[in-house]
Formats: structure tokens, sequence, C-alpha cells
């Protein structure tokens, strides 16, 4: 059988490595998973391993990391080398790198596994639909397959792929849950409608497991790890009434654990919420993004309106279920009033739990288009430009320092609004290493809260997001 080693920077337990090496080793492949910041001796534990494949799960903003991660293996390993995930499907001239010898486009579990079978066969696999493969000094660009339809049809996430060797992931009593695939909506910012159109006629594209099957790996979780508090990740937990009521009638019956998830403010009603926190729902998070209006919807085409957002907390409130939001802090055109005033309504709802983030044009979005377009950033722009979410604004704008400032002081300024005199005078002064070391100071406070993860472990998390930082700048 194919052994597959799989290659990352961060401890984090990613659902792309997990879904796909539970499909692999349900065949009889072999897959380990090597992160670099926790290996001593990364060469020799990999060459422990001899693999026949080497593959990184690349997301666009950290895909210069994995390329150079790439080339350094590169030296010592002479098998193929795979880049799979968001950015190597919208950006695919990544191929052309020389430490890249194939890219996984779309969703990768059949052509992985179709790879895996190959190679262990030691037949050819230029011609599997989903990958771009360089032989003979060329480039096979293959089509994409059909979608997955029937996602009970995959078996559970292998989360031993990391627990076995990671005790520290294996121990976080908080763990997360993916139940669907696909989105709805179409907001400017996003890669979703690009997606959407990639899998035009290639089958459903939003997509639900079933009640029954999400019932039964959480408690096949639950029987072999610490788990205390489930996390549903789904974009859109909230927006399939039907199947969500369903969900909640068993996980009330045969789960019983406090759980969080995502949603939208004007899914929700009295109904939908009274059920939530009847099965357990400690907190929602929804994309409040900003307190305009007018930019939420005409720049974002979030189509929410803030009545319809005061209106949900204050049925989350009635029902005792917590609020976390996600911010965007220097949208194009934004004034740092206007970026002041989504935190001071964060302030106003009380929100338990905030996510500011900088906004980032990613290419190919319809917003980065709108960018380009309007004088925001050069036509030469490019993903390789892209700063980090929490570092700096790559828009051109009179505030861009102001609005770096403030996305570290957001969270502080949201839950104690008295601060906001204050934080207005520091974010005029130029960024430097103190505000960075406040913000991740607050997001630990935030994780310590929301996702009960213990001091110890908290400590840790933060501390590896304040060494990343430091990294980055």
């Amino acid at each position: 059988m194919a052994k597959i080693a799989f290659i990352q920077d961060t401890l984090f337990d990613y659902f792309g490595p997990m879904s796909l090496s539970a499909v692999l080793k349900e065949q009889g492949h072999q897959v380990e998973i090597f992160i670099l910041k926790e290996e001593k001796k990364i060469i020799s534990s990999i060459k422990k391993l001899n693999p026949d494949l080497i593959a990184f799960s690349v997301v666009s903003g950290f895909h210069k990391w994995n390329l150079r991660a790439a080339q350094q293996l590169k030296r010592y390993f002479s098998v193929p080398f795979i880049f799979g995930g968001p950015h190597p499907t919208f950006f695919r001239d990544v191929i052309n790198e020389e430490a890249v010898d194939m890219i996984c486009i779309g969703e990768g579990e059949v052509p992985m596994l179709e790879l895996a079978n190959r190679i262990d066969k030691n037949e050819d696999y230029s011609d599997i639909e989903g990958l771009w493969v360089k032989k003979e000094g060329q480039i096979i660009k293959n089509p994409l397959g059909n979608l997955v339809e029937d996602l009970d049809s995959f078996p559970f996430p292998d989360r031993e792929l990391y627990y076995s060797k990671f005790p520290f992931l294996r121990g976080l009593v908080t763990k997360r849950f993916a139940t669907s695939r696909g989105c709805p909506y179409n907001c400017s910012f996003c890669y979703n409608h690009a997606k959407r159109l990639l899998y035009k006629g290639k089958g459903k594209y939003v997509r639900r497991m079933s009640p029954a099957r999400i019932i039964e790996e959480i408690k096949s979780v639950q029987e072999k790890y610490p788990l205390e508090v489930v996390r549903f990740i789904d974009d859109n937990f909230t927006v399939d009434k039907r199947w969500l009521m369903e969900l909640l009638d068993l996980y009330h019956q045969e789960i019983g654990l406090p759980f969080t998830c995502l949603g939208r403010a004007n899914e929700l009603n009295e109904e939908v919420v009274k059920k939530l926190s009847w099965a357990g729902c400690d907190c929602i998070t929804f994309g409040l993004e900003t307190a305009n209006e007018n930019m939420r919807n005409l720049l974002l085409r979030k189509a929410l309106k803030n009545e319809s957002i005061i209106e949900g907390v204050e049925l989350l409130r009635k029902y005792k279920i917590k609020v976390g939001t996600y911010n965007m802090i220097g949208l194009p055109g934004e004034t740092i009033e206007e970026a002041i005033e989504t935190m001071k309504f964060n302030a106003k709802i009380k929100t338990d739990y905030t996510l500011p983030c900088i906004f980032q044009p990613y290419p190919k979005t319809d917003l980065a288009e709108y960018c380009v377009e309007n004088g925001y950033i050069g036509k030469e722009f490019n993903v390789d430009v892209i700063p980090s979410l929490f570092d700096s604004s790559l828009l051109k704008s009179e505030y861009a320092d102001q609005f770096a400032n403030l996305q570290k002081f957001f969270s502080l300024g949201a839950k104690y609004p008295s601060t906001i005199p204050l934080i207005r005078k520091l974010i005029k002064l130029k960024p430097n290493r103190i505000f960075y070391v406040v913000g991740v100071v607050s997001y630990g406070i935030r994780s310590l809260s929301s996702f009960k993860i213990g001091l110890i472990n908290g400590m840790k998390m933060g501390f590896n997001m304040l060494k990343n930082q430091m990294r980055r700048n």
C-alpha cells in the first residue's frame, strides 16, 4: 500500500488531512502527519515512514511557508510532492513552482485515493480527474470530477492522525465537527461563489450529512477522547430549518453536551432559538462584519440589517445563549470612525466574544476586483502580497496603521466600552509589538472562556500565536 506524509506548520487538527487520511486508511494506505514546529528531527522522522507521496494542504496567505518547506524537503526526498486545498484550487499557477509536482483542485477524497491506488500499483496517474500533473516537461491539466453528494458515504475524519502523536490536541475538551459542505450565499469577500461556478454541472453543491450520521460520529469521539463541548464549524449551521430541528432532537436525546455553532442573525426566530437552547446550545457566532448597513449589504452582499442583528441577539439573550461575532476592519472606503462604530455596535449588543479581522482583498473574489477597479489596490496586486488577517491592511488608506492597531484593541473596547476613549488615542501611535501582545492576550482570554481549553492550553495557544505574529513582522 502507498505511504503518504502530510506536512504542516502549526499545531492544529485540520479537517482536510483528517478526511483524506480516513478515506486512504480505509483502503489500506498508510498516512502520517508531520508538524514541523513539533518535530525536533523532522527529516529523520519522515524518513522512518519512507513515504511514496508528500502532501501539503494549502491555504492562501500561508502558501509561501508551504512552498519554502517543500523546497527544503525536496533536498532529501525524491518522491512526488502534491499541493491541495483552497490555494491550488484557485491559484493553479502554483504548479509552476519547482517544488510542486502536482496539485489537487477542489475536494480531494476521490482523486487522492485514486492517486494512492495507482502509486501502489506503480501505474501512471497523470490522467486522474481533479489533478494537474507535471509529466515529461509538460503540465497535464485534468478536468474536475463530480462532487460526492452523499457525505454519509465518507468515513469519520481520522482524528487519530493527530491525536496519536500530539497529546495536546487529544486532550482538548472542545472538539470540532463539520456536518456540511458548500454555502448558499454569495458574499463578495468569499470564494464560495467562485467555487460554486467551478463545480457547475458537477453535482449538488450544498450538501449535508444526515442527523443520524452526525450523532454517530460525535458518539464515536465521545467514546475515545475527552469531550465536554461540541463545536459545529459549518458556516451556515442554522440555514436549513427542517434538518436543524431533526438534528437538535437527536442531539438532545443522545448527546446532551453543550455545543456552539455558526449561523446568521436573520435566520433566527423564536422557535429555532428556543430549540437550540433546549438542545444545549451555549453560543452562536455570526458574521456582523461592520455596523455600517450600506457597507454590509451593498459592498459585502450580506443582506443583513442591523435591526435583524439586534432582534436575533435579543432572542439569544432571552434563551441564555451567548453571542459571538466576526468583524472586518479596514473595508474599502471605510473611515476609522466607521470602524470604531463597529466596535461600539458590538458593545451595544453586548457581544460575548468578538473576532476582529483586518479585511484582505483575496484575488478572484468580487470584492478584490472592486478594490482594483476603484484604486484601493494596484492592478499588479496578487495573492503573494496578502498579509495576515491580524497584521496590517493592504488597501490604500490614510487609516491603515490605525486599522492595524484597532484590530488589537477591538475585543477590549467591545467588552469594556469605557476604554474606547483611551483606544482612540492609542491607535494613533505607530503599530508596535506591545499592541500585538494586547491582541494576543485578548484572543487568549476569548479562547479560555469560549472554547474551555484551560489555562495551560490557553497560554500555549497564545504563545504560539504571538511567535507567529512576531515572525511575520
